[in-house]
């Protein structure tokens, strides 16, 4: 006498819901990577003569060696300051026009460059980078 069924059941996963899945995530990866580009054509307007004369603009200098110098109209000799009292010294000779001019060498470290920025920012001034023309 067999008590053995002949009906077995089989456990086993559908695999067709699976590479539907897999080939709507290709599907969306692709239609996805056609409109995503590296990079975006701008084209930056050209450097002319300026046309101000006001020359009360407080100016930081970052060299290569990351020494920070500020000068203004209101000092006769540049002075040097760390990064730390920077903000301290900024807002001591900062006039009324609020706006200070960054002029940093490419071979300084961005984080000296990035804090003048952060302290303009954070004191709602005015801050102009300068670039070759």
């Amino acid at each position: 006498m067999s008590l053995r069924s002949s009906n077995k059941i089989k456990i086993e996963g559908g695999m067709s819901s699976m590479t539907d899945l897999v080939f709507l995530l290709l599907i969306f990866f692709i239609i996805l990577s056609t409109m995503v580009t590296a990079g975006h054509s701008i084209d930056l307007p050209k450097s002319g003569p300026a046309s101000t004369t006001d020359k009360s603009i407080t100016k930081v200098f970052v060299n290569k060696d990351n020494i920070i110098w500020i000068k203004n109209d209101k000092m006769d000799v540049d002075k040097e300051v760390s990064l730390e009292e920077l903000k301290n010294t900024i807002m001591q000779y900062v006039d009324h026009k609020k706006t200070i001019e960054l002029v940093g060498d490419q071979l300084s470290d961005w984080k000296y460059s990035v804090g003048v920025i952060d302290i303009a920012k954070q004191n709602e001034l005015k801050i102009v980078i300068k670039t070759k023309p």
